[in-house]
């Protein structure tokens, strides 16, 4: 896949899906010689630090293409969760979040300890730009859609080959969550904003985020032309009917079953 198929299929998806934001586009650094060029570096460029939340917001409502390594960040579970630093001893007993979100320090360690990670050493930095203007290949496609968004990207993962997914839901750190598991795994995932995402960048209350895996991005535009064309589609259409009318390979299962798909006569 090109940069200009990559920016086509994204804009026909961002258009498809009507969204609120930018798709992102999202890749690991290696190191500096990486940062593609025209990004902008947060202590570099505009003299502080960011969250990786707010600079993920920052490309997917400003359309601005950044470069985030340790020195730049704010909140540290990016850090340790993409490799950045290591997972050190402090971290991994529980200490941030007992007890101000965990009741007991076990029990802060065991979401320390299993946070999702990449291994430490790989990667120094993470850049972020719109899916329709950045000019490099992505490792992860990262999506703030409300529910109803969420539920059709669902199905045209399911169109592909049948697959649902199977994710780690957590209500903290978002940005390690929407990040490291498509990567890990090479499958597409679905996270849910945290409190800083929602606090600091701007997360609305009915979002969620779904992280697209780009070489699934072709196979997730042709399924949304067929869902279209076969009335799976945008705007969905609703009804509060009783037996409403059923898609023949519905009824027939149904009838298989032993169900009565009949429509009932109306009543004199």
């Amino acid at each position: 896949m090109t940069l200009d198929e990559l920016h086509k299929l994204g804009t026909e998806l961002e258009q498809w899906l009507r969204m609120r934001v930018h798709p992102i586009a999202v890749k690991m650094l290696k190191s500096r010689d990486e940062v593609p060029q025209g990004a902008m570096i947060p202590t570099r460029d505009w003299g502080h630090k960011y969250s990786l939340c707010q600079s993920f917001a920052k490309s997917q409502r400003d359309g601005w293409m950044i470069a985030m390594f340790k020195e730049d960040n704010w909140c540290f579970e990016p850090v340790v969760g993409l490799g950045f630093a290591e997972r050190v001893p402090h971290f991994l007993e529980g200490h941030h979040r007992y007890p101000d979100s965990v009741r007991t320090l076990e029990g802060a360690s065991e979401w320390c300890r299993y946070m999702p990670y990449l291994e430490y050493g790989i990667y120094q930095g993470i850049v972020s730009a719109p899916i329709n203007t950045c000019n490099f290949m992505p490792d992860v496609i990262v999506m703030h859609v409300n529910s109803m968004q969420a539920s059709q990207l669902l199905i045209l993962r399911n169109w592909i080959d049948g697959k649902d997914l199977h994710c780690q839901l957590s209500g903290h750190a978002v940005c390690v969550y929407a990040v490291v598991p498509p990567i890990l795994t090479n499958e597409c995932t679905v996270a849910i904003p945290c409190r800083g995402d929602r606090r600091l960048a701007f997360a609305q209350d009915d979002e969620l985020v779904f992280s697209l895996i780009p070489y699934m991005l072709p196979d997730f535009v042709e399924g949304t032309r067929f869902l279209q064309e076969h009335g799976w589609g945008i705007p969905m259409a609703q009804e509060y009917k009783e037996e409403y009318d059923l898609k023949p390979a519905y009824a027939k299962m149904g009838e298989m079953l032993g169900m009565d798909m009949k429509k009932s006569l109306p009543r004199p």
